[in-house]
């Protein structure tokens, strides 16, 4: 018998939401609540905690899939989410990738659908800089863009129901975003390298500039924000266990996708 698909949509979403691989990305939102609290911003609590999941649930999806060498991907991504919502995406076969960009895609108000689509564009570039670069220095500045525009486009997309000195938002989220994307590199750089995500194989010279640029990156937040000192060191150990738990225990994209495609089907 043929279930509710409203209901089973909220079930799928369950289970992404709870899978081992992406708790790290489920992790961001209620920090960012907590920094907008600390900043005395009026918001909508729930709505804002429920988009800025959404998001970062669709970046850790689409995060993985391009860690599998999914480069591809980006383009059919851009597509789906600048679709007419007339051509909204049901059936229930589709993909991790496909069903979360659905969702952040309905997520998204019309006033902002054009300025987040660029955005998404602009990242998607980044990534692919990132994955040419050749010099330890040109894939740190990649890094560095591609954690700060992952960041601005989260404060996009929850811009219109903040209150208050909002530019303090956009600025902590984007140095708080470019420090996050800097400390992952120094846990990933090795498994990218023999994942063939790399273009240049990393010296010890490389790996020692790239845990400096990171503890430089965080040295100045801990400046600006000393009194969020605690999230952040939380928010660093939390990292570091959830992306070596899930390297060691990573199941390919494609056999994960078949596992949930079965518990759907029964």
């Amino acid at each position: 018998m043929t279930g509710d698909p409203l209901e089973e949509r909220r079930e799928r979403y369950r289970r992404i939401a709870r899978d081992f691989r992406y708790q790290h990305f489920v992790r961001i939102a209620p920090r960012i609540v907590r920094c907008l609290d600390h900043l005395r911003i009026e918001f909508d609590r729930m709505r804002v905690s429920e988009l800025l999941q959404a998001y970062y649930l669709f970046i850790g999806v689409i995060d993985e899939a391009l860690d599998s060498g999914s480069l591809s991907l980006g383009d059919r991504i851009l597509e789906q989410f600048d679709r007419p919502a007339s051509e909204s995406l049901e059936h229930t076969d589709s993909s991790n990738v496909e069903f979360m960009t659905e969702v952040l895609r309905n997520c998204v108000c019309d006033e902002n659908r054009s300025s987040i689509s660029a955005g998404l564009a602009e990242l998607y570039c980044e990534v692919l800089g990132e994955q040419t670069a050749i010099l330890i220095d040109t894939y740190i500045e990649h890094r560095k863009v591609i954690g700060a525009r992952t960041a601005e486009l989260s404060y996009r997309l929850i811009q219109n129901l903040l209150t208050g000195e909002t530019d303090r938002v956009c600025r902590l989220m984007i140095q708080v975003g470019k420090v996050g994307c800097l400390i992952d590199s120094v846990i990933d750089l090795g498994f990218d390298w023999r994942s063939g995500l790399l273009s240049f194989k990393p010296s010890l010279l490389d790996r020692v500039r790239l845990i400096a640029c990171a503890l430089r990156e965080g040295m100045v937040t801990l400046l600006c924000y000393p009194s969020l000192t605690d999230l952040f060191v939380a928010a660093v150990a939390d990292n570091i266990g959830d992306r070596f738990r899930a390297r060691h225990a990573q199941l390919p994209l494609d056999e994960a996708e078949r596992k949930d495609k079965l518990v759907r089907a029964t």
